[in-house]
């Protein structure tokens, strides 16, 4: 969806009856996939963290969500809010994917900032 409602209501409906459970998890990753969903996906996933977490115990599961939450995040603010909530939030097993997305959403980030500006002109030029 391109609109920040539906991608919303699809994050609800991803815990709902509706959903299986195993089944959840890839719901709300494809929400975090989106440019505009992906706020919303980790806000979503602080909000529910004590359900999630109950619900996937430290399964992969689990683990696949909070990387999916978060690695497309971007800018430094984001990558140590993520740092600071999985410190004060641990989820036993997912430290790698923490990591692993905290350097992503730095990686990313620094590459929009050095080639951003290069890639705008392209699109706009071609």
């Amino acid at each position: 969806f391109a609109n920040k409602t539906l991608l919303a209501k699809s994050l609800e409906m991803a815990l709902s009856d509706k959903v299986r459970s195993q089944d959840s998890v890839h719901f709300i990753s494809s929400v975090a996939a989106r440019r505009l969903g992906r706020d919303l996906a980790w806000q979503f996933f602080k909000d529910k963290f004590v359900l999630l977490k109950e619900r996937y115990c430290s399964g992969f599961l689990l683990s696949r969500l909070v990387k999916s939450s978060t690695c497309d995040l971007l800018g430094e603010e984001k990558a140590r809010e993520v740092e600071s909530y999985f410190a004060e939030h641990p989820i036993s097993g997912s430290e790698r994917n923490v990591a692993q997305s905290v350097e992503t959403i730095r990686l990313n980030t620094a590459w929009l900032e050095r080639d951003g500006a290069d890639i705008e002109n392209f699109f706009k030029n071609n």
